[in-house]
Order: C-alpha cells, then sequence, then structure tokens
C-alpha cells in the first residue's frame, strides 16, 4: 500500500519547512509521496519547496501564478497523485501528520477505502462565533446530505481508484463535501477515526464571509445536481 499527501500552498512560507520536516518523518518508513501546489503565493513559498525538492525526491511540485482557490490546488494534486490512498492536509498543520500515519494504518489493516477524522480534541482559542458558525454549517451539510459526521470538512484519507470517479466542479471549499458525497455515492461506507485538532503552526485561517457564503449557496446547487457527480462508465 502506498499514500499520496496534497499540500496546498498559498503564501505559507512560515509553516512550509516544519510541514515538510512532520510529515517526511511520520511517514520515512512509508511508501508515499508529497505533492505540493502552489497556488500562486507572492511570498517566497515557491523558493523554499525548491530547496524542499532537493533534500527529497518523493516531492512533486506544481506552481502557477494565477490563484485558482483551495478547491482547485487540491485537485491539481489529486491528478497528480499515483498512490493506492490519497488525503491532503493543510500547511499549517492543524490536522497532525501522526494522525493521518495512524488513519492510514487503521486503513490498511481493515481493508478500508475511505476513513475520516473524528475530532477528539479542538482547539480552545475558536471565539464563540466560530464555534456557532461550525455547529450550523454541519447541521446544514448533514441535513442536505443526510451524512452524519462530527465535522464534514475533517481529515480525509481516501482510495484514489474512487476519488477519481468524482466529477469534480466547484470551487472554494467545496472538495470537502464533494469528497465525501461522492464517496457515499459510490457505497463507500464513511469509517470514522478519532483524531486530535491542533493550534496552527503558524498563519491565519484563510476563510472569509465570501468563502462561508459561496460554499453554502453551493452545497445547495450540488444537492439538486448531486446525480452529476460521479463519472459515467
Amino acid at each position: 500500500m502506498s499514500i499520496s499527501i496534497v499540500v496546498p500552498v498559498y503564501n505559507e512560507e512560515d509553516c512550509l519547512k516544519e510541514c515538510f520536516l512532520q510529515i517526511t518523518e511520520t511517514f520515512k518508513n512509508s511508501d508515499y509521496e508529497l505533492i505540493f501546489v502552489n497556488d500562486g503565493s507572492t511570498d517566497n513559498s515557491h523558493q523554499i519547496i525548491l530547496e524542499l525538492i532537493e533534500k527529497n525526491q518523493k516531492i512533486k511540485y506544481a506552481f502557477y501564478e494565477k490563484n485558482k482557490g483551495y478547491s482547485g490546488a487540491i485537485r491539481e494534486g489529486f491528478k497528480m497523485s499515483e498512490n493506492d490512498f490519497v488525503s491532503f492536509l493543510d500547511a499549517d498543520l492543524q490536522y497532525p501528520p501522526q494522525d493521518l500515519f495512524k488513519m492510514y494504518g487503521y486503513a490498511k489493516e481493515n481493508n478500508l477505502d475511505f476513513v475520516m477524522g473524528s475530532p477528539i480534541k479542538k482547539i480552545k482559542y475558536n471565539s464563540p462565533l466560530r464555534k456557532i458558525m461550525s455547529f450550523i454549517y454541519n447541521a446544514y451539510i448533514s441535513l442536505l446530505f443526510d451524512i452524519k459526521v462530527k465535522d464534514h470538512n475533517s481529515l480525509k484519507l481516501m482510495r484514489r481508484k474512487y476519488l477519481e470517479k468524482i466529477n469534480f466542479r466547484y470551487g472554494y471549499g467545496m472538495i470537502e463535501i464533494e469528497t465525501l458525497l461522492g464517496f457515499k455515492m459510490q457505497g463507500v461506507p464513511v469509517i470514522t477515526y478519532p483524531i486530535n485538532v491542533q493550534k496552527r503552526i503558524a498563519g491565519k485561517s484563510k476563510c472569509s464571509l465570501k468563502i462561508t457564503y459561496r460554499t453554502v449557496i453551493d452545497c445547495l446547487k450540488l444537492r439538486f445536481s448531486k446525480n452529476k457527480l460521479i463519472k459515467n462508465g
């Protein structure tokens, strides 16, 4: 078994070296590939990644000057992936690579196709407003798609052969929902595994009211066009 780890990058110069160190150290005895997708960064991210590539031949790298958004960057990483399992981690490492490694071992041991992190310890610095918005968002997704999990945007580990059958069409943060619903529509059980959510090693959230609004609208569109989510043939 092997794993592809996609890391979308947008102005992550303060995170990249630590992100690289933690992922490569955690998976050093595994068959893995690390895919950085530089989504139009304007800081020093590009040069840092080039330096990291010199240290590790398991790195793949895509760079484009125009920002395509979070979902677009991850989709690019999916296209580049070649291993049995695929996951994506944000460069700020709110989800520890060590927990992804445990999920990967759990999937291999139990011959699973989709494993999703279920947060057992969340960061304490989230504002009350952020917690309320998260609760409403997850309730909204559960109502629309009848998927009962604690956090629909949580860490995901996916068998690539099923991932390749999903017809991704939306931007912003919709990659989370399209993957989750895409596996459900293929009859793949959503198996959860306990994980931690930690404070960002650097940087700040790139979520905004605009992204939240667009995601809410796009989820509604997806609800009434989900028959197009799985590719034919």
